[in-house]
């Protein structure tokens, strides 16, 4: 597919499509998080693919629209933060995972988890490859600045000529809302997924107090290759002054050199109350060229006021971005 350039996602005119969420998981998979999506112009079948991570792990949904999704399977047990990338007619399923370290008999102690990369390989999105590690926590200096050792929301692109990782890694607790979130950005580089992946000494990005939109946490990204520029979108937590509480948003930055990125435009703040009221957790964004439209499928939590006595639920829902046309 032809890489749309920088302007197309800067000056596209960003709304809500609904204010209630497009999707929501059945009762007992309260947590949808982390959505990836893949168009139908993108998939083997011709239909929308969800990946997503619930308490269970790493599921796997298809839809004719979009809006309506059938759950297929559990792709990858205890499976966070999903993400494809394809290359010719492969697809890529890069994950994170953290299990117990059970050599450790005398307790199980978040604080001995592990925590790693997975990629898997798949031809039709069904049959996928014994996972393998790419990168672990351990290797990962500020892995550990604000919490055990932790990676999250890893992402593959083609950088100039090589493929680069972006991660995040440690984490804090936001509080008031007790949300975890990312504390860091960085990033691997590598010329091929069977070469090791040298990892950039310091984050591109972390927790800056000083900073309007990320002094409590950086939350996570998704990354868009433009032909002109690298863009971000991230889901960040931050202290809004003015309501004297945390806030969360949507922001869309750019970057030249995939290093130093900048603000273009604030996508979305979270409500004051609602579905999406306590916190915007991730998002997937793609270009659907019949309809010279982006989409921005974004997962959030918040208390339903209806039943407040519910676990916390996490949805889905969709801001669409309309493509200014050229006459």
């Amino acid at each position: 597919m032809r890489l749309q350039e920088k302007s197309s996602l800067c000056e596209a005119v960003w709304s809500s499509y609904s204010e209630d969420p497009v999707w929501q998981s059945s009762w007992w998979a309260g947590r949808l998080c982390a959505p990836f999506i893949l168009l139908p112009e993108d998939s083997p079948d011709g239909k929308w693919h969800l990946f997503a991570h619930t308490w269970a792990g790493i599921e796997h949904f298809i839809s004719t629209s979009g809006f309506d999704w059938q759950r297929i399977s559990l792709v990858a047990l205890r499976g966070h933060f999903p993400s494809v990338f394809k290359e010719k007619d492969t697809y890529y399923l890069v994950y994170e995972n953290h299990d117990y370290d059970y050599q450790n008999k005398r307790r199980l102690d978040l604080r001995k988890t592990i925590s790693r990369i997975n990629i898997m390989s798949s031809t039709d999105l069904r049959l996928w490859s014994r996972p393998q590690t790419i990168l672990s926590a351990a290797d990962v200096p500020y892995a550990s600045d604000y919490s055990a050792p932790r990676l999250s929301h890893p992402q593959i692109i083609n950088w100039q000529g090589s493929y680069r990782l972006y991660f995040c890694a440690s984490e804090v607790r936001i509080y008031d809302t007790k949300q975890k979130a990312s504390a860091c950005l960085s990033y691997a580089q590598s010329t091929s997924f069977n070469a090791p992946f040298e990892i950039r000494k310091q984050p591109v990005l972390r927790i800056d107090p000083d900073s309007r939109y990320r002094n409590l946490a950086l939350g996570s990204f998704r990354f868009v290759s433009c032909s002109d520029a690298l863009a971000a979108f991230q889901t960040t937590i931050f202290f809004d002054e003015k309501k004297e509480r945390t806030n969360s948003a949507i922001l869309l930055l750019t970057s030249d050199d995939g290093e130093v990125f900048h603000l273009e435009k604030v996508l979305m703040t979270s409500p004051s109350s609602g579905w999406a009221s306590r916190c915007f957790t991730s998002c997937s964004v793609s270009y659907k060229a019949d309809e010279n439209t982006w989409y921005c499928y974004y997962s959030a939590n918040g208390k339903d006021e209806k039943h407040r006595l519910m676990p916390l639920r996490e949805s889905l829902g969709l801001l669409i971005g309309n493509v200014k046309r050229e006459f």
